[in-house]
């Protein structure tokens, strides 16, 4: 063999050792394997996009009900998790009976013990275990920083029935203990407050986010004016492509998933550089709006006064492990988008009613009355 053929066989050598799947014969490639538990709803379909344009294999597992006409394509196990003695099928599913998933993914909240029960029916039927958690499982927030060694809340007995009689954040900590003690291979991933082209519910206006369709509308804005204030969210598309990375890679463990802490002004900075809004912004202090009735949070968004750990979750583990938010102005289009699409009639009204549901924070009429109210204190101020 000559150096040319030598360099050319170690080549040929070292694209085989990269491939990311495994070769059987000299035709075969085997794919790598998923279970996506859900798959329909807000963050599923982002996560089935992912796996898919990665060349997985995708199952889905869900009750066939939520957006029936998307992925078709897929194979699908029909079952409701809400449901006891739901695994019935198990024997008879060609899908299940001998089937092996390199990857469980599961955003499972309404009952910790359906997360239990699929892990007992399905345990040697899949490897590596991805459960989409909360920083709700977190006992206190009351300093910055916060990590995943911090203590989580403290749990009642495990429930015995699928049922939901405990809060959300207690619901996310017990399906989290079940997994940290039946499991070896797991990741958890602690989000805080995902935000998205979809909403978790389509069909409820309350969900919509407050800022990006505000700033989108333009006109004059009111702005609270707070020192320290900062902001802190989750992008899902970022937060699926790190489960890809974790399932590719086999990074196991718990993980804060969100973007660093962000100032709010610079949050609203970008909101402008994506709109090319407002006419005029009116900086109002926070003491003012509060004393004249405008809450933090409950009627004025992304805005907590206290704890002092609201928005100041440590996310160094996740970016040391392969977390990469994109742009935040990104996001931003995205979900601006994504109101458009559902309401292109721009017809969700904030603080008001709309088809029977209230939705949250203050409308256009408050917001009107606040700044006059302010301007007005203000002039005299001056």
């Amino acid at each position: 063999m000559d150096k040319r053929e030598f360099l050319k066989a170690i080549s040929a050598s070292l694209i085989l050792a990269s491939a990311p799947s495994i070769l059987y014969g000299c035709d075969n490639i085997v794919k790598k394997k998923v279970l996506i538990l859900g798959g329909r709803n807000f963050i599923g379909p982002s996560i089935v996009k992912k796996f898919k344009k990665a060349g997985w294999d995708v199952t889905l597992l869900n009750r066939g009900i939520t957006n029936p006409n998307l992925f078709k394509e897929l194979p699908i196990i029909i079952c409701d998790r809400e449901k006891e003695n739901r695994y019935d099928l198990k024997e008879k599913s060609s899908l299940i009976k001998d089937s092996y998933w390199d990857c469980v993914i599961d955003t499972w909240q309404k009952s910790p013990k359906a997360v239990s029960d699929f892990i007992d029916e399905f345990k040697d039927h899949f490897g590596h275990y991805h459960y989409i958690s909360s920083i709700s499982v977190y006992d206190g927030w009351d300093k910055k920083g916060i990590d995943e060694t911090h203590a989580l809340k403290p749990i009642p007995e495990f429930p015995t029935a699928i049922e939901e009689k405990f809060s959300y954040s207690i619901r996310k900590t017990l399906s989290e203990t079940t997994i940290l003690n039946t499991l070896n291979k797991y990741t958890i991933y602690r989000s805080h407050g995902m935000r998205d082209f979809r909403t978790p519910d389509h069909s409820n206006p309350s969900e919509e986010n407050y800022w990006p369709i505000r700033f989108e509308r333009g006109g004059e804005i009111l702005v609270p004016d707070n020192k320290d204030h900062y902001y802190q969210i989750t992008d899902v598309q970022s937060l699926c492509d790190f489960i890809l990375h974790c399932s590719e890679n086999k990074i196991y463990g718990t993980y804060n998933v969100a973007y660093n802490p962000i100032k709010f002004k610079d949050y609203i900075n970008s909101l402008i550089a994506v709109t090319g809004k407002p006419k005029k912004l009116v900086w109002i202090p926070g003491e003012f709006l509060i004393k004249n009735g405008l809450r933090p949070y409950r009627d004025i968004a992304a805005w907590k006064t206290s704890p002092a750990g609201n928005y100041h979750f440590n996310v160094n583990k996740a970016m040391t492990n392969g977390l990469r938010n994109r742009p935040l102005e990104e996001l931003m289009i995205d979900q601006i988008n994504g109101y458009k699409s559902r309401y292109p009639n721009d017809d969700v009204k904030f603080g008001e009613t709309h088809n029977g549901k209230e939705i949250s924070y203050f409308s256009m009429e408050e917001e009107k009355e606040m700044i006059k109210k302010w301007l007005s204190v203000k002039g005299k101020i001056n």
